[in-house]
């Protein structure tokens, strides 16, 4: 009798395996948070594929049957923390403006600055560092990728909280409340920045994780925001009036 020896599992059948089980995400979870520790460690330039299927514990080949390319895999973190982000952030502006009381910039603020901490709660904390330095890498990216992948995962939430700083500061122009956005998310992200440069400078943590951290950072940016304001206001005063005929 003839027997036929059995075939290798090829990486579209351990795909397919992984689909058919209870929880068919648990893999693709394990390689797109392998994927932000890559990336968020290294950057895009110095990731590859490779590193990321190890760090997932996955063959490289079934990486590849999930995500074509790199440039896919790099837009998958996005696609995934961004959604999630957005929709907090969008359902707390909501929540702020349906409320009795008046809104403030501070509110605003709050809002902008909420740490991912708090929208992933029990995951693991590295990563989630690690996703603020993706985003960092884009925000400042000149080439085609990051600009991309701003306007299509992170400007239109930036478009409600620019929104958002006009509703609660009528006062404040399109372009200043664009600066004004702008320079906050500038001030968090550098105060996120994980290289260590605020110990160097004698700070006693490298991150604001305290609350007392994410306050300051708050009543800075408004303070800032609303110097913008008066500037703006000093300057028109200064200008000289066009005599009556």
């Amino acid at each position: 009798m003839k027997t036929t020896r059995a075939r290798k599992p090829s990486a579209a059948d351990e795909a397919r395996q992984e689909d058919s089980r209870p929880q068919p995400g648990s893999r693709i979870a394990a390689i797109l948070n392998a994927a932000e520790r890559v990336f968020g460690t290294h950057g895009y330039a110095g990731a590859s594929m490779r590193q990321i299927a190890e760090d997932a514990g996955v063959a490289q080949a079934l990486l590849h049957y999930h995500y074509a390319s790199k440039d896919r895999l790099y837009e998958a973190v996005f696609e995934r923390r961004s959604a999630a982000i957005n929709q907090h952030r969008g359902q707390l502006l909501d929540a702020l403006f349906a409320g009795t009381e008046p809104a403030t910039v501070e509110d605003v603020l709050t809002i902008a600055f909420t740490p991912l901490s708090e929208m992933f709660r029990g995951e693991d904390a590295e990563n989630l560092a690690l996703y603020v330095q993706m985003v960092a890498a884009i925000s400042l990216g000149s080439d085609e990728r990051s600009r991309r992948l701003r306007e299509q995962y992170y400007d239109p939430i930036a478009e409600r909280f620019i929104d958002a700083i006009q509703t609660v500061l009528p006062a404040i122009s399109r372009e200043d409340a664009v600066w004004a956005y702008l320079f906050s998310v500038g001030a968090r992200q550098q105060a996120h920045a994980l290289n260590g440069r605020a110990e160097r400078l004698g700070a006693s943590v490298r991150t604001p994780k305290s609350t007392s951290h994410y306050s300051a950072l708050v009543r800075f940016a408004a303070a800032g925001i609303r110097e913008m304001i008066a500037d703006d206001h000093e300057s028109r005063s200064q200008r000289p009036r066009k005599r009556r005929a």
